[in-house]
């Protein structure tokens, strides 16, 4: 199979695509593949990791940057930038059903990439160039795919994905994500009441939409309803009145335990000289320390 035929069977079957930025049709992927930008990512799962890189040369950011080769560049043959793409060899789920750690760990991975090459952290990794479109430079560098682990390898992962009001691609998501779970495990106390699912799904959503909106390229809505009914049927279910006073309750007889050592008949515990001396408990094993007494 060519290594285009390849990259067309991973497209969605009716991705956006355009041939203006700004202005965005659905299409099928027969129509799609004849715009210069396209989505490439499946909705909810993502098999490419895409970086933009507005200088001149950024086509070889990997080289320069000491990167592996990556599946395709893009360039523009106006300015010299470019799109720079890898391919997952695992395409990693982003849906609701999904689980976060494989996701966090992709997002470390793209933040760190994304600063070894200085591409731009506000890039929102929905559209890019059309690797099959004559307007751009093209080159296939590799048909490799690589796993998250092999792309690690070639990374520092400390301190990513970076927290901050550009997070780039998927690391918007891990930032909603767990800013709403740490809020949300307070917040449903305040909903507990017979039937009250739909109100708390309701609520977790209004949350995330509003963290959302202050993302200089929110998420889209999709992807904010996904997250949102991940967690609120996670608190729903892990969260409830009775499990809270369960947790309350076993709290309350751990504090309250006594030690059950037995008593020695000639202790200081046991004989209590201190107060013998008219001293406090503390004062008489200063002193004992000492050699006072």
């Amino acid at each position: 199979m060519t290594t285009a035929r390849c990259f067309i069977d991973t497209l969605p079957h009716k991705p956006y695509c355009t041939d203006e930025l700004g202005v965005t049709y659905i299409r099928p992927k027969s129509t799609a593949i004849e715009k210069k930008y396209l989505q490439i990512n499946q909705p909810k799962m993502v098999t490419y990791l895409i970086f933009d890189i507005d200088r001149i040369g950024a086509a070889l950011s990997w080289y320069d940057k000491n990167l592996p080769p990556p599946y395709w560049t893009s360039t523009n043959p106006k300015n010299g930038h470019a799109h720079i793409v890898y391919r997952l060899k695992t395409p990693v789920c982003t849906a609701d059903i999904a689980h976060w750690k494989p996701i966090k760990y992709m997002a470390a991975i793209e933040s760190a990439m994304a600063a070894r090459l200085g591409a731009d952290r506000s890039f929102a990794g929905l559209l890019t160039k059309n690797p099959l479109h004559n307007h751009w430079k093209n080159e296939f560098w590799t048909d490799y795919e690589y796993t998250l682990d092999e792309l690690a390898d070639y990374l520092d992962l400390r301190g990513h994905p970076l927290r901050c009001n550009s997070v780039m691609g998927v690391g918007r998501n891990c930032e909603l994500f767990d800013n709403v779970r740490r809020w949300a495990y307070k917040a449903i106390r305040e909903y507990w009441e017979p039937n009250y699912r739909q109100a708390w799904l309701g609520a977790v959503y209004e949350y995330v939409e509003a963290l959302n909106s202050q993302f200089n390229v929110p998420l889209p809505v999709s992807e904010i309803k996904s997250i949102a009914k991940s967690i609120a049927n996670w608190t729903y279910r892990e969260f409830t009145p009775d499990k809270f006073r369960q947790s309350q309750a076993k709290k309350g007889a751990n504090g309250g335990k006594v030690s059950k050592r037995k008593p020695v008949k000639n202790s200081d515990r046991t004989l209590k000289p201190w107060e013998g001396l008219g001293i406090s408990r503390p004062t008489y094993y200063r002193w004992k320390a000492a050699g006072k007494i």
